[in-house]
């Protein structure tokens, strides 16, 4: 996806509802949306910040998931095919929010949307710490680009009942 300056935005590559995914209502467990989610936000670690695995085994610092909120908008089923946009929308010298947005491949409708807090913990002593200076630069260049993009309605939403 692109904002009005062309900048491109992070899109993970096309997946395939698998049947393993199916649950007894026929469309793709919530637990493999997770997985989704969490591949996707692996690989956007891994090539775009430069903070995922290559980067945990070299100098021993990683993102944990401090919190998740999933929104389901429509079922996926069987061979259906979707992929991911991820955004960051806030961060500072140890977390980053982001945005993951399931989009289906046929229809380029919204499907599900997950936000996270990430915060860096260095694993040798298994405590938060600041991101490298490199780290910060990277993640706030993402930010900006993710700046003008309309992010999806669900973004900050509560969970609660609305009585009528």
């Amino acid at each position: 996806m692109d904002n009005k300056n062309n900048v491109v935005i992070f899109q993970s590559n096309v997946q395939n509802v698998k049947k393993e995914w199916i649950d007894y209502n026929g469309h793709m467990n919530v637990a493999y949306y997770t997985l989704a989610f969490d591949n996707s936000l692996d690989d956007f670690l891994e090539t775009i910040l430069e903070i995922g695995p290559t980067f945990v085994k070299k100098v021993k610092q990683g993102p944990y998931s401090l919190q998740a909120n999933y929104h389901y908008l429509d079922e996926l089923r069987l061979g259906d095919k979707f992929f991911i946009r991820i955004y960051i929308i806030n961060s500072d010298k140890k977390k980053i929010h982001t945005v993951l947005e399931m989009i289906d491949f046929k229809t380029k409708g919204q499907v599900a949307v997950c936000e996270t807090l990430l915060i860096n913990v260095d694993l040798n002593i298994r405590k938060s710490v600041n991101y490298r200076t490199d780290v910060i630069k990277r993640i706030e260049l993402y930010q900006d680009k993710c700046s003008e993009i309309k992010l999806p309605l669900q973004v900050g939403k509560n969970l609660k009942i609305i009585k009528k």
